[in-house]
């Protein structure tokens, strides 16, 4: 009884956090239809994300597993196989096998 309870407050959180987000991500696309940005602005937009990301995830990505080792052989293993890929489908299970192996091994 009170697990459901919880769960509802989650989907309603989940959803109107959707709601926010959500017009901030699709609206600048259709507002900018007809006219370009100029090509260093372009540039530096496209890594923003990533430095965001990168900024925010590194730190605890080291200790993600519990143990140093398996965490940073995931995630050298994650970028190399981002960085010639470059397909998340790609990353996602070559990372999370190279962390079970290496929990196995070390």
């Amino acid at each position: 009884q009170r697990g459901a309870g919880i769960m509802s407050k989650i989907v309603f959180l989940s959803i109107l956090m959707m709601c926010v987000t959500a017009p901030s991500r699709i609206l600048p696309p259709f507002l900018l239809t007809g006219r370009r940005l100029p090509p260093f602005v372009s540039s530096v937009l496209n890594y923003i994300p990533f430095a965001v990301i990168g900024s925010q995830v590194f730190p605890d990505i080291l200790w993600a597993t519990g143990d140093f080792k398996s965490s940073a052989a995931a995630t050298v293993v994650a970028f190399l196989t981002g960085w010639f890929s470059g397909n998340i489908l790609v990353v996602l299970p070559a990372s999370i096998a190279a962390a079970f192996l290496a929990t196995r091994l070390f």
